[in-house]
């Protein structure tokens, strides 16, 4: 094929773009190396080669995935209603803006997930979830008090979760009933909202073949009923995100005009409050994504009132809350070291790397700050966890200032240990293979395909949750569940899409590239369309675990999902042919 032609084909420059996969390709290097030996091989050929081949495979795979999205954008909508009669139309999804639609089209992704729903009966309760539940039921957990709830997990998951067991206990005689109810619950919230969504790429332009793969894959791709039959912070956040994402979207095209609808307003701002108080992260994303509108070309009144949400959400989760409710709710307030996870484990890296390498000063402020003093966070530190070297905690009197001036100075003295620190401990989204092992590696070095490993039974502390519902051993339902993830993750072609990765960091990149190549122009949307998608992917280098780990109870998958979640949307508003100038009216 000529250069010419080449060109033609891809709809642009051959070059244009290029340092999105370049880069992405040295990150994947980077991450690659830092998961399996926890250091990058600067000095070594092989690395360097390692940076060239990713980013002549990422190169190829953007290339050909933006033609095929300007082949699919060309092609124009057919505004013709389908003629099927009896069973198939009723199959037929709708895409409809009455509810009465959207309710059907909801109803016919339920019906898919149905039998991961019956087989994983009642659902899936986390480690942490289950010492959440503990704690309403007045079981210590956490090392509590009895009857204290800890808001290092939020309250109102905790809230939220046991109402259900408690209403299944009281009205059925069983908790089990309760967590159940909450899985059906749950995926009626999903799937109508997943439906609404549908009915908006449809309006927003999204050719016919693009959008039932869009539908399909939301309900046969079994990751999503899987997760969505969990009781977890992470999975709650997702669902109330997704929803937040889709009115974010109606609002940045009614060019933010829609915050003079109250019905809108007060919507918005309950799942606003929702999706921030379901999770520590939440409420971040959320405010960084409403700051960006204020780079757009808005009416300087509705960037105003845009800031006025960030500063509502903030002042009532951050201040109301914790100053007026929690003591009259025995709720103890979570330690403030989750702003700090980072920082910690990069100085834990440098303590146990240069252990003498410390002034008496730098030494008292660090010892002041944190639950573990220098010597020995050197000890703590583990590459691929931060919670040890954290201490789940901070002393009190101790001063941020003095702290983060010791960080920056030893940073500034080993400036490679903090970036070897950092990409250990985020490697599990920037690698498709790395260690399984909690632990400072040692030569060989052993790896395993990162992919998303999705928990499908109760894993229930048996001091805690375990007093109230005994966890049990898999059975054969839930043994089905677990045979059909695994020929997922091991069917070659397919298992591409089980890569944690490709989620993390290939497409969210990839929509960069395309936006990229795209600018000036209508077709696909702004970037101000993509700003929660991104924030959110962003986030996920802030947290304090990314590889999955046999045997250990933390699964990052879960920290991921919402990633997974929006990832079809995001394709589906790439492949919009023409951004449509007309508003319409919310309903």
């Amino acid at each position: 094929m000529s250069p010419e032609t080449l060109k033609k084909n891809s709809g642009g420059n051959i070059s244009e773009g290029w340092v999105f996969p370049v880069a992405l390709g040295a990150i994947f290097a980077c991450g690659t190396n830092a998961a399996s030996s926890a250091n990058l091989p600067l000095d070594e050929p092989y690395f360097y080669a390692q940076c060239l081949l990713f980013a002549v495979l990422f190169l190829l795979i953007f290339r050909w995935g933006y033609a095929l999205l300007e082949k699919i954008g060309k092609r124009t909508v057919s505004n013709r209603e389908s003629q099927k009669k009896g069973i198939l139309q009723s199959l037929a999804f709708e895409y409809q803006a009455s509810w009465k639609a959207r309710l059907r089209d909801a109803l016919r992704i339920f019906i898919t997930w149905l039998p991961y729903l019956i087989l994983m009966y009642p659902g899936v309760l986390y480690w942490d979830t289950g010492d959440q539940v503990a704690q309403f039921f007045g079981i210590s957990a956490f090392g509590q008090e009895p009857g204290q709830i800890w808001d290092h997990h939020p309250f109102f998951d905790t809230y939220l979760y046991s109402g259900f067991i408690w209403l299944g206990r009281t009205v059925f005689g069983s908790y089990n009933v309760g967590i159940f109810l909450y899985s059906i619950v749950q995926y009626a919230f999903v799937t109508i909202t997943i439906a609404c969504w549908m009915r908006y790429l449809k309006e927003k332009g999204l050719g016919r073949l693009p959008l039932k793969a869009c539908t399909l894959f939301f309900c046969f791709f079994p990751i999503f009923p899987i997760m969505f039959a969990s009781m977890s912070k992470d999975i709650t956040h997702a669902a109330f995100f997704l929803a937040w994402v889709l009115l974010f979207l109606r609002l940045v095209d009614s060019k933010l005009e829609l915050f003079k609808n109250p019905k809108f307003l007060v919507e918005f701002l309950i799942i606003s409050l929702c999706a921030s108080m379901s999770k520590k992260m939440g409420m971040y994303i959320i405010v960084f994504s409403l700051l960006v509108l204020i780079l757009g070309k808005f009416k300087a009144l509705f960037k105003a009132i845009a800031v006025a949400v960030c500063v509502f959400l903030f002042v009532v989760i951050s201040v109301a809350l914790p100053k007026y409710f929690y003591p009259r709710a025995n709720i103890v307030p979570g330690g403030a070291q989750a702003a700090f996870v980072m920082p910690i484990e990069l100085l834990g890296r440098a303590a146990y790397a240069y252990p003498e390498d410390i002034s008496d000063s730098e030494r008292a402020s660090v010892d002041s700050f944190l639950v573990y003093s220098w010597d020995q966070i050197s000890n703590q530190y583990n590459p691929y966890i931060a919670d040890p070297v954290t201490g789940y905690g901070l002393r009190d009197g101790g001063s941020t200032a003095d702290f983060l001036k010791t960080w920056l100075k030893v940073g500034m003295r080993h400036p490679l240990t903090y970036v070897n620190g950092f990409f250990s401990l985020e490697s599990g989204w920037i690698t498709f293979s790395g260690t399984n092992k909690i632990r400072r590696p040692e030569k060989p070095y052993k790896q395993y395909p990162v992919q998303i490993d999705p928990t499908v039974t109760t894993n229930a502390n048996k001091d805690t949750f375990g007093k109230l519902v005994p966890a049990k051993s898999e059975n054969w339902a839930q043994r089905i569940v677990s045979g059909i993830v695994k020929t997922l993750k091991t069917t070659p072609v397919i298992n591409v899409l089980c890569y944690v990765a490709v989620w993390t960091s290939m497409i969210p990149t990839f929509v960069l590239y395309v936006l990229w190549r795209r600018r000036g122009c209508n077709e696909g949307g702004s970037l101000f369309r993509f700003a929660p998608y991104l924030v959110s992917v962003a986030s996920l280098f802030v947290y304090p675990i990314s590889l999955q780990v046999e045997g250990d109870k933390a699964d990052p998958s879960r920290y991921m999902f919402h990633t997974l979640l929006l990832a079809p949307i995001a394709f589906g508003m790439l492949c919009v042919s023409k951004k449509k100038d007309s508003v319409k009216k919310y309903v």
